[in-house]
């Protein structure tokens, strides 16, 4: 029999923009629970609102799933005592896990005696379980700011109103402080905010309806987007929509209404990104575009019930505010040339210990020369040079101080304004690019390079001072600078060497240096090393055609892709997996001997003779395929290795009594492997 189950979490507004983190979270700890204590259901529905927190699951088994557990005591060394008695450590394991001594085995871990015990649970009534397993849910939510109220020691996102807890119609019985579970939940906070009963756990959705609240986030998503659409529709426009403005919106409301409101058409004057700005990141408001692109004097405003003339004004006369800031701001930043706010650099510092910007965007621009001509992009250093020294001067203007995410974008205009060229404009915008994962990447060679000297920069700097990235701490983002540099070079197939990129910038930050050298180069080119592998899962690559590929070796990033892209697709092939797992044993044999070269005249079967014919013959058409990075037939030399390892191996004996004879025949194989570990390491691919 199996029953369903609701838990539903009042609380005071919970901050838009951590709600959509603490659904995952809810979703992900219940599973948890459920499974660890062998609770079996069918399906789970999660929700939120500003208001509460709510979790779904239909066909609940009513008793627990049997099972078996093993649990893991102490050193088996500390079980017992000299006379062989248990000691207080293992009789505390037994009292613990209602256990008798008997029942114990002696297990080896990784070298190391435990004590073990096998236990044999299940068939529990689950509803015993249900109190202490969803008050753990609840406490087992983390935030990143929690907050405790009255005298309670709970802390909590914001303080905890209501529970309720229903076993299809039965009230699970817990308390959370002072606040007891029951059936009781409550509605709107403005249109129905009495309390009702929910009768039924399946019945809460339709029960919050009635109460003017749409509990399903998807719901309201589908309902502010079929309401903007249509508005927009009616006004001959289109919206400008961001995932990240529609989730907000879904998170601030229960029950979402909108309206129009309107802006003076003299603020249109203003760059459109300014007026997208302040009505999105700052206002919420939806911009709207007529049917040639261009922003029009009216926006959408969304609320949690139907704004009436009051409040539709009241926004209006915001924004407005907002827009007479930005166009102050936009006609005094622009009596300046845009680079006379260059100096002002000067007495912006970059980072603790690491200079002004001014001294950031100096060393970018001797990165610029140095990486054009490597790359084949010298034809675009003088622009990309002017870019660079260009391209944070927006961070000292008014508007970016007032609008800080139009760095760049501010820039764009202001260089424009100041007659620098188009080339210059558009790198000073773009060397931001790309900003997040999946977003556009620099659309000119000078914006390319002046992005990738910006992180190689902040890269260098950083580490050079030992402010490594670790799991916990990135407060510099250069993981995503990083994974910006990886796409660039990937993307826009640049070849760049960073070993000798290392070396040779080196001296830029002597002054910064804290730690040793060959610890600096270690731990960058370490986390450089595990950015791309990252990059190159979303590429779906396997983790081992990865680890095959790389070899160790990230000089050259796009040369990495190329390689693992060639095995990625030789893989589906019968030949390439055959020969992989001849390649194997290939391993297996040479391990541990030296290459001491084929003599051809210990060559004596027939077989072996074929396999060195092909080796030398392949020996520097592959080399040279590799040199021309043509990997393409790299891997047809490497499949045509099929047929004469397999014909090796059936009728060669390796290891021949004869040593001269054995010692040949490893290193012919060691001769092969050697030169296609040049390509990839067949070691690590993991083959049937």
């Amino acid at each position: 029999m199996s029953k369903n189950l609701l838990l539903e979490l009042g609380v005071e507004e919970i901050p838009h923009g951590i709600l959509t983190d603490t659904i995952r979270q809810l979703k992900e700890i219940t599973i948890e629970k459920l499974k660890g204590a062998g609770i079996e259901f069918g399906k789970i529905f999660v929700y939120g609102t500003p208001r509460r927190l709510a979790v779904q699951l239909t066909d609940v088994e009513e008793l627990t799933a049997s099972r078996s557990v093993e649990k893991k005591g102490p050193d088996w060394n500390n079980a017992f005592d000299k006379d062989g008695k248990p000691t207080k450590a293992l009789e505390g394991f037994l009292a613990g896990n209602k256990a008798k001594l008997g029942e114990i085995e002696k297990r080896d871990l990784k070298g190391s005696f435990y004590v073990f015990l096998t236990k044999n649970e299940g068939g529990e009534m689950t509803e015993s379980l249900l109190p202490k397993l969803l008050k753990g849910v609840i406490l087992s939510l983390s935030f990143p700011k929690a907050m405790r109220w009255a005298n309670f020691q709970t802390a909590f996102v914001r303080p905890i109103r209501w529970i309720v807890c229903l076993f299809n119609k039965d009230i699970i019985d817990f308390s959370i402080e002072n606040i007891r579970s029951g059936n009781t939940s409550y509605g709107h906070r403005l249109l129905h905010n009495e309390g009702f009963t929910i009768n039924n756990a399946l019945d809460y959705k339709q029960a919050l309806k009635e109460q003017n609240v749409f509990a399903d986030n998807d719901q309201r998503k589908e309902m502010i987007l079929d309401m903007i659409e249509k508005t927009a529709e009616r006004l001959n426009t289109k919206p400008v929509l961001t995932n990240e403005l529609v989730d907000t919106l879904v998170n601030l409301t229960e029950y979402p209404q909108i309206a129009v409101g309107k802006f003076e058409e003299e603020f249109l004057s203003l760059p459109p990104e300014v007026l997208i700005s302040e009505m999105i990141d700052h206002q919420m408001f939806v911009p709207l575009r007529d049917v040639d692109g261009d922003l029009v004097n009216n926006f959408i405003i969304t609320a949690n019930i139907k704004p009436n003339n009051n409040v539709i004004e009241g926004n209006e006369r915001v924004i407005r505010a907002r827009f007479k800031d930005g166009k102050f701001f936009w006609e005094e930043d622009r009596k300046r040339k845009f680079d006379e706010y260059v100096d002002g650099l000067k007495n912006v510092t970059f980072a603790k210990g690491l200079g002004s910007l001014y001294q950031k965007a100096e060393r970018m621009q001797r990165l610029v020369t140095y990486i054009a001509p490597k790359i084949g992009y010298q034809d675009s250093t003088e622009n990309a040079l002017r870019a660079a020294y260009l391209c944070k001067a927006d961070l000292v203007t008014s508007m970016v101080n007032e609008f800080d995410e139009l760095q760049g974008t501010m820039g764009y205009y202001y260089a424009l304004n100041s007659g620098e060229k188009k080339e210059v404009a558009v790198s000073v915008r773009e060397h931001y690019l790309p900003k997040f994962s999946g977003d556009s990447l620099p659309s000119l060679k000078e914006g390319i390079l002046v992005s990738l000297a910006d992180r190689i920069d902040n890269l260098f700097a950083l580490y050079a001072q030992g402010r490594y990235v670790t799991g916990s701490k990135d407060p510099y983002a250069l993981r995503r600078q990083t994974l910006g540099i990886i796409r660039i070079l990937i993307e826009k197939e640049i070849h760049l060497d960073w070993g000798k990129l290392f070396e040779e910038i080196l001296p830029l930050y002597h002054e910064f240096l804290a730690v040793d050298k060959s610890d600096f180069k270690k731990e960058l080119l370490s986390f450089i090393t595990t950015r791309i592998k990252t990059v190159f899962k979303e590429y779906e690559f396997a983790y081992d055609e990865i680890e095959a590929g790389i070899l160790n070796d990230v000089s050259d990033i796009y040369d990495s892709y190329l390689r693992i892209k060639a095995i990625h697709e030789a893989r589906k092939t019968e030949d390439f997996t055959n020969l992989a797992v001849a390649f194997k044993r290939v391993k297996n044999i040479i391990r541990g001997h030296k290459n001491i070269g084929v003599k051809d005249g210990l060559l004596k079967e027939e077989a072996e003779k074929i396999l060195f014919e092909a080796y030398s013959k392949s020996e520097k058409v592959f080399t040279d395929t590799l040199n021309k990075k043509d990997y393409k037939n790299s891997v047809m030399i490497l499949t045509s290795f099929r047929e004469p390892v397999d014909r090796f191996f059936d009728d060669v004996l390796v290891m021949d009594k004869d040593e001269a004879l054995k010692d040949n025949r490893i290193a012919l194989l060691g001769g092969i492997d050697g030169l296609f570990m040049q390509f990839i390491d067949f070691e690590k691919l993991v083959v049937e």
